[in-house]
């Protein structure tokens, strides 16, 4: 129970900051709802108890509501910017016309008020979201070719882990025993790579979970940006990434390796609000398939062996 309120109290807060970054837009909301409420209230007068249609107050409300719902879930999915503008103008026309018609329920203006009708008709949200949704459509388009490059990585499993949006530990497993039942052949054409990221664990002690989570965001980009469409990228656990290499003999796989070592040592890693960029570290360990005797949870236990070594190696190394 306490793991769950943990995950919806971090929810919560990353939802709220990710919509206190457009603080602009709730001002201009705030300032929508409350001129509305001053004109109204100033120029006209309230209906009698008995006028009242409280069928139309419920279903008017209800809508103006659900569009500031719809507003917040925007604010709180995107990053600011122009496709993000025109949806929070087109959300905010739309509730100036919503929230007009509410208060016309409450509400009765001196006759020959036209300021009210021009609010409740001019479709000036629709066409702000109209615009909205066409720069979305060309973002989206932009999107769908970045994942087609990543095609690979995503087919053939259905559960993803939640941060990096990499296929977890069991889709590693079904991979490998998918090239080993197409014998003896193909089997000694793939490669696995088992690498820690360092590091991870000294970002998530003191720099908390959103910050690891973004780390871990960014070094699977990187990773995945060096691989082919073939190879298969999974997220382990913490800061253990592995990689099945497709089609590749010993040499290719070093070399593949070692590439991949570099450019992660290569890579300086910035953290939000510190001026100093951190550099990088990777242990890993690159094992082939073999013919004889190598099922694929002899292969996974070859390379976690050789990976505790290195470990190991590294830590008495640190305290020597």
């Amino acid at each position: 129970m306490g793991h769950w309120l943990d995950r919806w109290q971090y929810a919560i807060t990353d939802n709220l900051h990710n919509i206190l970054r457009h603080r602009i837009w709730l001002v201009a909301l705030s300032v929508t709802c409350a001129l509305l409420l001053f004109c109204n209230f100033s120029l006209g007068q309230l209906k009698p108890a008995q006028q009242w249609v409280w069928i139309d107050i419920l279903g008017e409300g209800a809508s103006a509501l659900c569009i500031v719902i719809w507003l917040l879930l925007v604010l709180s999915m995107r990053q600011p910017g122009p496709v993000t503008n025109w949806f929070a103008l087109g959300f905010i026309g739309i509730f100036a016309s919503s929230f007009q018609d509410l208060m016309d329920e409450w509400v009765h203006l001196p006759i020959g008020t036209q300021w009210d009708s021009w609010v409740e008709s001019l479709p000036l949200g629709l066409l702000a979201l109209t615009v909205a949704i066409w720069l979305k459509r060309k973002e989206q388009v932009q999107i769908d070719r970045y994942l087609t490059k990543r095609k690979a990585i995503y087919q053939d499993t259905a559960q993803l882990d939640e941060t990096t949006c990499l296929p977890k530990s069991n889709h590693l497993s079904s991979k490998l025993e998918q090239a080993f039942a197409k014998g003896q052949a193909n089997w000694q054409q793939h490669a696995l790579i088992l690498m820690d990221v360092a590091p991870f664990a000294d970002i998530s002690y003191r720099h908390g979970g959103r910050e690891a989570d973004r780390f871990l965001i960014i070094i699977s980009e990187l990773i995945s940006l060096t691989l082919k469409k073939e190879d298969t990228l999974c997220h382990l656990a913490g800061g253990r990434f592995a990689i099945v290499l497709n089609d590749v003999n010993l040499k290719t796989a070093k070399t593949s390796a070692q590439e991949l070592e570099q450019l992660i040592k290569q890579f300086r890693y910035r953290i939000e609000g510190v001026d100093n960029s951190i550099h990088l570290g990777a242990s890993m360990v690159m094992v082939m398939a073999q013919a004889e005797g190598d099922s694929p949870e002899d292969l996974i236990g070859r390379a976690s062996f050789a990976l505790s070594q290195q470990n190991q190696h590294v830590l008495n190394n640190a305290y020597e």
